[in-house]
C-alpha cells in the first residue's frame, strides 16, 4: 500500500505551475526495494515542477548522508525530501533531515512505537495505522492465542506494536511469533502448524498483500486441508482487491479497507484523496515556490513544514488530520471478512477518532463489543449499608493468618466451619480490599476464607469448585485474591481489569555457590592453559640457551677468558622476568636471540591482558551453576521433576495449550508420581527438599518472587515467564460492583498504590540479606580470594632462607675441610661476615683464596669461529 502514497504526493506535486527558474526544490529519495514506485515516477508527466530522484540504500547511513549532503550543496533552494521505502528506515533518515531542516514525508510503514518517535522532528504517515483495530478484532472473536507470521524486520517492529497496543488496552493473548523468508517456507509451516494443532488455528498475517494472496490461495486449493479449521486476520489493507476464487466463499479471512462506497480499490482511493491533500496544500502557499536566497530558504522550509501539519482535508476515504507525532488520527475503516460458508462482506467498522477515541462497531447487533471512550463514565451507585462478603484463599503474600488467631482459624477449619471475619487475615489482597472498599464507600464487609481451598476449576459434573464456585452460587459479592483471568472463568464470573501482570515461572532450589579458593586466582585461566604456559616458559628459555650459544654475537671474548650471559640459568630468568611484566640486567644482542625475546613479549602480553581482564570477575562474583536455565532445558532433561498445582490456572494453561514443548511437558506431569500438589506450601517444601531427588515448581511469576525473598532463602527463579497473564478482582456475571471497582483498581494503578503495596509486602518484609545479590561491580575481595598469593608468598620466602641456610652449612663443610679446621669455628667465622660485613683478620683462617669467578680449564688450542687460535694451551675460559 506504501507505493501508491508515492504516487500521489508525485502526482500532486507534478501538477502546480511554478517559474521555469526554481527547479530541484524537493527531492525524492527511493530506497533500492522500490523498483516499481521508481519506475512510475520516472514515466509520470511532471509539469512545471522538477522533481530529482536519487536512489539510495537506506540501510546504509553512510550513503543517506552522504546524498543529502550532496543534494543540499547542489540545490541551495532544498525545501524537503520524500522518502520511498517498503521497510522501516525512519531514525536513519530523520536525523539528517533534522539536521538541514527540511519538510519530510515518509512514504512507508509507521514502524516505530509513538513512545519512540523523535519529540521535535516533523514527519507524516499518510497511511491510516491497523494495529489498535487488529486486537479489537482479536478481542471480538475471542481468541485466546494467535500465531503471528511475517517476513521481514519490519513485522517484528510492528509486533512491538501490536504487544504494546495489547498491554495499553489490558488484554491477554497467547501469542507465538513465526518468521518465514518466502511464500513456501509460510505454506511449509501452515502446514505444520495444521498437524501438530488439531484444534482451530488463528493467523495473524503480516505479508504483503500478493504474498499473502499467494499463500491463502494454496492452503485453499490443498484437498488434504480442512479449512474451517484456518482463520486468517491481514494485517495490512487489501482484502478487498484479492481475486474472485478467494471472495467466494472457502476459507476464512478477516481484513479492513477503507470507508468508501465507490467501485474501486483501496489504492485508488488512497491516490484521489493524497492527490488533493497536496494539492490543497501547496496551492494555499504558492509563495513557497518563490525563492530570493539562503535565509529565505530557511524561513520557506519551516512555513512549508507548519503548513503540511496544519492542513485540514476531508476526502473520499474520511479527512486528513494527523496528530501531533504525525500519524493519521481520523478515519473509519470498513471491517470486511468472507467465510467457508459466506461470500465476502462487511461485517462492521472500526472508527479512531480524537474526540470519540476508538471502537469497533459490529453490524446487525446493537452490542459494541469493544470501545474506548475517552470521556467520564456515568457513575454507578453502589449500595454502602449492604455487607458485602470477600471470599479470599490463603496463599502467601496475598492473605496470612496473623499468627495470634493461628491455631482459633486452625480449630475451625478441623471442625468444618467457615472462616470469616477481618480481624483473621493481613497481606496484599486485604490491603487491596480494603482500599478499593474504601473507594467505594463500602463500610459493611466480611473477608472469608473460601472453604474448599480451591481457586476455581471446572469439574467432571461440569460445576466449579473454589472461589468461582461461590461467586456463582452467590455465596460471596466478590473475591479479592490472587485468581488468574482466563476466558474460561470470564465465561462464568466477570473480572476487573488485572490488578497485577504476571506470568508461569521455575522455581528450583538455588545451588549452592562454588565459593572462593586459595588458588582462586588461577581461575581466570584453565589448567591446560597453566600447563602449555609452563612449558612454552621452558621451551623459550631452552631456545633462547641454544641460539645464544650458537650465535656469535653473544660471546666476549677477552685476553685470556671467552664468556656466555645466557647460560641455561640466565636464560631461565631472563624469561621468567618478561613474564613477570619486570626487566632483567642482560638482554640478547643477536638477532635470533632479539627475534625469541620479541614473540615472547608479545606472547606474554596477551596471556596477561586476557588473565587481568578476567581476574576481576572471577575474584569478586561467586558463580553458581544451575542445572536449568530455561523451560527448554527444563523439558529436555529427565533429572529434574517438575510439576504445579493440580488444580489452577497454571495447570489449564498446560492442559490446554497447543505448543508442542507445553504439550510434551503436561504428558510427562500427568504420566509421572507425585509431581503435582494441593497447594503452593507443598510445593515449596519440595523445592527445597530436593536435595537428591531435584524437584522444580511451576508458578506464578510474583510468588516466585517473593517466597525467594523468605527463609530458608534456598529457591531462585530461573529462565523468564512461559506467559502473560493478570490478576484480577473477581464478582458474579452482571454484577452492580463490577464496573466500580474495576475504576478503583485503575485509580489504585494511577496514584502508584498497587505499586507501593507490592513493595511493602515483597521487598520490605524480605526475610533474606540483599547482600547475597550485591552487584557484582561493587563487590569487595575477601582474604579467601586472595589467600593462595599470601601462601605462596610466605612459601617462597620460606624456601629462601631454607636454601640460604643449606648454602650456608655446606659452604661451611668444605671450607673446613679445605682449611683443615673444625666445622664451628668455620661456621663461627662465616656468621661474623654474615652479620658484621667484614672479618676481622686474627679470624679468619686459612683458606686457599678463590677465585671471584667461575673457571674452568682445558688443554689444546681452542678454536672459536672468527677467532684466531690462542697461543696459550691453559687458557682459563669463564662462563
Amino acid at each position: 500500500m506504501a507505493r501508491w502514497f508515492v504516487y500521489l504526493i508525485l502526482l500532486t506535486c507534478c501538477s502546480f505551475q511554478v517559474s521555469a527558474t526554481v527547479s530541484k526544490k524537493i527531492v525524492v529519495f527511493f530506497d533500492l526495494n522500490t523498483d516499481n514506485e521508481l519506475g512510475i515516477f520516472r514515466n509520470s508527466t511532471l509539469h512545471n515542477v522538477d522533481f530529482y530522484d536519487l536512489e539510495v540504500n537506506f540501510t546504509d547511513s553512510l550513503a543517506v548522508g552522504k546524498a543529502v549532503q550532496e543534494e543540499d550543496r547542489k540545490n541551495n533552494w532544498l525545501l524537503g525530501i520524500i522518502a520511498v521505502s517498503r521497510t522501516c528506515h525512519l531514525p536513519t533518515l530523520q536525523s539528517y533531515v533534522d539536521h538541514y531542516n527540511l519538510a519530510f514525508l515518509f512514504i512507508g510503514p509507521t514502524c516505530s512505537l509513538k513512545s519512540e518517535l523523535r519529540s521535535g522532528s516533523f514527519h507524516l504517515f499518510p497511511m491510516p495505522s491497523l494495529v489498535g483495530g487488529l486486537v479489537d478484532v482479536m478481542f471480538y472473536k475471542e481468541w485466546e492465542g494467535i500465531y503471528y507470521i511475517y517476513d521481514s524486520d519490519e513485522g517484528i517492529l510492528q509486533y512491538e506494536q501490536l504487544l504494546h497496543e495489547i498491554h495499553s488496552q489490558e488484554l491477554i493473548f497467547d501469542v507465538i511469533v513465526l518468521r518465514v523468508s518466502s511464500i513456501n517456507d509460510c505454506y511449509r509451516r501452515l502446514i505444520r502448524i495444521y498437524n501438530d494443532d488439531p484444534g482451530n488455528i488463528r493467523v495473524l498475517l503480516n505479508l504483503q498483500p500478493e504474498d499473502s494472496q499467494s499463500v491463502i490461495s494454496r492452503l485453499k486449493d490443498d484437498p488434504s486441508v480442512n479449512n474451517f479449521r484456518f482463520h486468517f486476520l491481514l494485517s495490512k489493507l487489501g482484502i478487498y482487491n484479492m481475486n474472485g476464487s478467494i471472495h467466494n466463499q472457502g476459507i476464512n479471512i478477516t481484513g479492513f479497507r477503507l470507508d468508501v462506497d465507490i467501485n474501486i480499490t483501496d489504492s485508488q482511493v488512497l491516490m484521489k484523496d493524497t492527490f488533493n491533500f497536496a494539492r490543497e496544500v501547496l496551492s494555499g502557499y504558492s509563495d513557497l515556490l518563490s525563492l530570493s536566497s539562503r535565509n529565505d530558504t530557511r524561513e520557506k522550509r519551516q512555513k512549508l513544514k507548519e503548513a503540511l501539519k496544519e492542513m485540514r482535508y476531508s476526502g473520499a476515504s474520511g479527512p486528513y488530520i494527523f496528530d501531533e507525532d504525525g500519524i493519521r488520527a481520523n478515519f473509519t475503516l470498513r471491517l470486511i471478512e468472507t467465510l467457508v460458508t459466506r461470500q465476502i462482506a462487511q461485517i462492521g467498522k472500526w472508527v479512531s477518532y480524537e474526540d470519540i477515541g476508538a471502537r469497533l462497531d459490529m453490524l446487525n447487533t446493537s452490542q459494541i463489543k469493544v470501545q474506548k471512550h475517552p470521556k467520564e463514565k456515568t457513575e454507578i451507585k453502589v449500595s454502602t449499608g449492604q455487607e458485602r462478603i470477600i471470599t479470599t484463599i490463603h496463599d502467601k503474600p496475598y492473605v496470612f493468618i496473623k499468627k495470634k488467631y493461628a491455631k482459633e482459624v486452625s480449630k475451625m477449619k478441623e471442625e468444618g466451619k467457615r472462616v470469616c471475619g477481618n480481624h483473621y487475615f493481613e497481606g496484599f489482597c486485604i490491603d487491596l480490599a480494603q482500599k478499593v472498599t474504601e473507594i467505594l464507600n463500602i463500610t459493611n464487609y466480611t473477608v472469608c476464607l473460601v472453604q474448599d481451598g480451591q481457586y476455581g476449576a471446572i469439574q467432571a459434573n461440569q460445576t466449579w469448585n473454589g472461589m468461582i464456585g461461590e461467586l456463582m452460587q452467590k455465596k460471596a459479592d466478590m473475591a479479592v485474591a490472587p485468581i488468574t483471568i482466563s476466558s474460561t472463568r470470564e465465561r462464568v464470573v466477570d473480572f476487573t481489569k488485572p490488578y497485577m501482570s504476571l506470568g508461569i515461572s521455575i522455581m528450583i532450589k538455588k545451588p549452592a555457590n562454588e565459593g572462593a579458593h586459595i588458588f582462586s586466582f588461577m581461575d581466570p585461566l584453565s589448567s591446560e592453559i597453566w600447563m602449555c604456559i609452563l612449558f612454552a616458559y621452558v621451551g623459550v628459555s631452552v631456545v633462547l640457551f641454544l641460539v645464544s650459544r650458537f650465535s656469535p654475537s653473544e660471546w666476549k671474548v677477552d685476553e685470556k677468558t671467552i664468556s656466555n650471559d645466557f647460560t641455561i640459568s640466565n636464560s631461565l630468568w631472563y624469561s621468567l622476568g618478561a613474564f613477570m611484566q619486570q626487566g632483567c640486567d642482560i638482554s640478547p644482542k643477536a638477532i635470533s636471540g632479539r627475534i625469541v625475546g620479541s614473540v615472547w613479549w608479545f606472547f606474554t602480553l596477551i596471556i596477561i591482558s586476557s588473565y587481568t581482564a578476567n581476574l576481576a570477575a572471577f575474584l569478586t562474583v561467586d558463580r553458581m551453576n544451575t542445572p536449568i536455565s530455561s523451560v527448554e532445558d527444563l523439558a529436555k532433561q529427565t533429572k529434574i521433576q517438575y510439576g504445579c498445582l493440580k488444580s489452577g490456572a497454571t495447570y489449564e494453561f498446560f492442559k490446554k495449550s497447543k505448543f508442542a514443548l507445553y504439550e510434551r511437558m503436561y504428558a510427562y506431569m500427568t504420566s509421572a508420581e507425585n509431581v503435582f500438589v494441593k497447594e503452593n506450601d507443598e510445593g515449596y517444601e519440595k523445592v527445597r527438599a530436593s536435595n537428591g531427588k531435584k524437584y522444580a515448581f511451576l508458578v506464578e511469576s510474583t510468588t516466585n518472587e517473593y517466597i525467594n525473598n523468605q527463609k530458608p532463602c534456598n529457591t531462585m527463579k530461573v529462565g523468564s515467564n512461559l506467559d502473560s497473564k493478570g490478576y484480577g478482582i473477581a464478582t458474579p456475571v452482571d454484577s452492580q460492583l463490577r464496573d466500580p471497582l474495576t475504576l478503583a483498581v485503575l485509580q489504585l494503578r494511577e496514584n502508584g498504590e498497587l505499586d507501593r503495596l507490592k513493595k511493602k509486602w515483597w521487598y520490605e518484609n524480605s526475610q533474606c540479606d540483599p547482600d547475597t545479590e550485591k552487584d557484582p561491580s561493587q563487590a569487595e575481595l575477601t582474604l579467601e580470594n586472595v589467600a593462595g598469593i599470601f601462601y605462596i608468598l610466605s612459601c617462597g620466602l620460606t624456601l629462601s632462607v631454607v636454601i640460604a641456610a643449606i648454602e650456608f652449612l655446606y659452604k661451611s663443610v668444605v671450607d673446613s675441610k679445605k682449611s683443615k679446621t673444625s666445622f664451628g669455628s668455620m661456621v663461627r667465622c662465616k656468621a661474623r661476615l654474615s652479620f658484621r660485613g667484614s672479618l676481622d683478620d686474627s679470624s679468619i683462617p686459612n683458606t686457599p683464596q678463590k677465585k671471584q669467578t667461575a673457571t674452568y680449564t682445558y688443554t689444546g688450542p681452542v678454536q672459536v669461529p672468527e677467532y684466531e687460535p690462542y697461543p696459550d694451551n691453559n687458557t682459563h675460559t669463564q662462563v
